[in-house]
C-alpha cells in the first residue's frame, strides 16, 4: 500500500473500505501514527497527538465493525484532528499559549462531540497562531508548509490545514475570524469552509472575536468538506453535489483603485474564472466597497474585542504573552468605545451594500489571498510596489464575509511556477452553504488541482521508496 493509496484518499472511500472490511479502524491509525512519527517533525503540525486514546477509540470502532450489520454513522472511523483552541475532553487544550499550557478541560466542545457521535476519530489537537491571534509562541514553534518547507502556512489554523495537506488526518476543525480556515486552506493547496456566522457552535472555543469568530472544517477536497460540514451541522447534503453550470450565476469583483495582487496568483485566478465560464456559468462584475476599507474595519472590531476577552489575562499574565501578541492586544485596549461603535455601523452598512451587490448571484468569486505563502518569519512582503505586514497582507480577500457572516469557501486553483498552491473563494449566501458547495465542486471537478499532493512531501516519500 503506498502512501497515496490510503492517507490521500477521500472519506467516502475510506468508509467504503472500512464496510467491505478491506480495512479495519485499528489498520489505518497503526499506518497514520507511523506517518505521524515520520512526517510531524519536518511540519510541526501537532500540539499533541492522543495516541493511547486514539488507538483504543479504533479498537472499539473495529468492535462495533466487526460485531454488527447496522448502518455505520458518517464519520465512522475517520481520523481528524482539532485546532487546539477547541476544547477536547481529558486532553490539553492550550490555544498555542504558555497560558492555558497545562489546562485540560472536563468535556468536550459540542463540535467535538458532534464529531464524535458521527463516528470521527480525533488524532489529536493542531498547531496554532497564540490565541488564533497574531502569530505562533516560540514555545511551540510554526508549522512549516508541506509544499515547500521554507514558507509559512499562514494563520491562524495554520496546523489544520498543513496536517490535512500531508496526510497526517483526513479533515480537521478549525476557527476563522478574519481568514484563518480560508487563507491557511489556501496555501497548502487543500479546501476550507467557514460556514455562516452562527451555524456551528463556538462554545468551548477560546474566541478572539464575540462577533466574528467561526468554526468549520478542512478537508482535502469540496465533497470531503462537506461530508464534515453536514456531520457538524446535521444538514443533510446531496453527496453527489451536483448542479449544473449553465444555471449558475456569479458575481466577480470589479476593478478597484487599491488592488494589489500577486501576478501569477492573478493569472490563476483569472483562468478560474474562464473555466467556470466555459461550463456555462455567467460572470457578472459587481461592484463592492473597497476592500482596504473592509480590511479595516475588520481589524478595529476584532482588536477592540479581542483585547477585552483577554482583559483579564493580559492584566494577569502579561509576561506571558508572545510579545507580538501582547503589543497587539494592548493596542486593541488604546481603541475607543466611539471607535468601535462606529466600525459597527459601518458594518450594517457594509452588509446593505454586499446584500445589494449579490442579490442576483448566487456566489461571488474572490482570490483567497493576494499573495503567495511566504517565507517562514517574514514580516514584512511585498504586494505588486507596495510593502505591507504579513498579516494585513494575506486579509486583503477574507474579511468581507467575516464582517456579514456570509458562508465563504477555499479551493485550490492553481500552483505557482516555484510550486506553491493558490487559492479561489468563493462566498455565499447566509444559510446556503449547499450552493456555495455545488459550485465549488462543479469547478473542482473541471480543475482538478486538488489531485496534487505536496512537493515537499512526496519528495520525500520518493527518497523514502514509498
Amino acid at each position: 500500500m503506498t502512501a497515496d493509496d490510503l492517507f490521500f484518499t477521500s472519506i467516502a472511500r475510506l468508509g467504503e473500505r472500512y464496510r467491505s472490511r478491506d480495512l479495519s479502524p485499528v489498520d489505518v491509525v497503526d499506518a497514520l501514527l507511523t506517518r505521524i512519527g515520520e512526517v510531524d517533525p519536518l511540519l510541526n503540525t501537532y500540539m499533541t497527538v492522543l495516541d493511547e486514546q486514539l488507538r483504543t477509540d479504533a479498537m472499539r470502532a473495529e468492535r462495533r465493525l466487526l460485531a454488527s450489520e447496522e448502518e455505520l454513522p458518517p464519520l465512522f472511523g475517520i481520523p481528524v484532528s482539532i485546532k487546539d483552541n477547541i476544547a477536547t475532553a481529558g486532553a490539553r487544550t492550550t490555544a498555542g499559549s504558555r497560558i492555558l499550557r497545562d489546562w485540560i478541560p472536563d468535556q468536550d466542545a459540542p463540535t467535538v462531540t458532534t464529531l464524535r457521535e458521527a463516528g470521527a476519530l480525533v488524532v489529536g489537537k493542531t498547531n496554532l497562531f497564540e490565541f488564533a491571534y497574531g502569530e505562533a509562541h516560540d514555545d511551540h514553534g510554526a508549522v512549516r508548509n508541506p509544499w515547500a518547507l521554507d514558507r509559512s502556512t499562514a494563520g491562524s489554523s495554520t496546523g489544520s490545514a498543513a496536517g490535512v495537506a500531508a496526510g497526517l488526518c483526513w479533515g480537521s476543525l478549525a476557527t476563522d475570524t478574519g481568514g484563518s480556515i480560508r487563507v491557511p486552506a489556501a496555501f497548502c493547496g487543500v479546501v476550507g469552509l467557514k460556514p455562516t456566522y452562527g451555524t456551528l457552535s463556538t462554545a468551548g472555543m477560546i474566541s478572539t472575536s464575540w462577533s466574528m469568530c467561526h468554526v468549520g472544517p478542512i478537508a482535502r477536497t469540496v465533497e470531503d468538506t462537506a461530508r464534515l460540514f453536514s456531520a457538524l451541522s446535521g444538514q443533510a447534503l446531496d453527496r453527489t453535489l451536483d448542479v449544473d453550470l449553465g444555471s449558475v450565476r456569479l458575481a466577480v469583483l470589479g476593478s478597484q483603485p487599491s488592488e494589489l495582487i500577486d501576478p501569477e496568483i492573478e493569472a490563476s485566478i483569472t483562468a478560474a474564472y474562464d473555466c467556470l465560464e466555459a461550463g456555462g456559468a455567467t460572470l457578472t462584475p459587481v461592484a463592492l466597497p473597497d476592500l482596504l476599507l473592509v480590511r479595516a474595519l475588520l481589524w478595529t472590531i476584532a482588536s477592540a474585542e479581542a483585547s477585552d476577552i483577554h482583559r483579564e489575562r493580559l492584566r494577569d499574565h502579561r509576561d506571558l504573552y508572545h510579545p507580538a501578541v501582547r503589543a497587539r492586544l494592548e493596542r486593541g485596549q488604546a481603541i475607543p468605545a466611539t471607535l468601535y461603535v462606529r466600525a459597527q455601523r459601518v458594518r450594517r452598512w457594509l452588509v446593505d451594500r454586499v446584500n445589494d451587490a449579490l442579490r442576483n448571484a448566487d456566489a461571488l468569486l474572490l482570490p483567497t489571498s493576494p499573495v503567495l505563502a511566504y517565507p517562514l518569519g517574514a514580516r514584512m512582503i511585498s504586494v505588486g510596489s507596495s510593502e505591507e505586514e504579513v498579516g494585513q497582507a494575506v486579509t486583503r480577500y477574507t474579511p468581507l464575509a467575516s464582517l456579514t457572516g456570509r458562508p465563504a469557501i477555499s479551493v485550490p486553483c492553481g500552483v505557482s511556477s516555484s510550486g506553491l498552491p493558490i487559492g479561489l473563494q468563493l462566498v455565499g449566501h447566509a444559510g446556503r452553504e449547499d450552493q456555495l458547495l455545488r459550485i465549488a465542486a462543479a469547478y473542482e471537478r473541471v480543475a482538478e488541482w486538488h489531485v496534487q499532493p505536496p512537493n515537499a512531501i512526496v519528495q520525500r516519500d520518493m527518497a523514502r521508496g514509498t
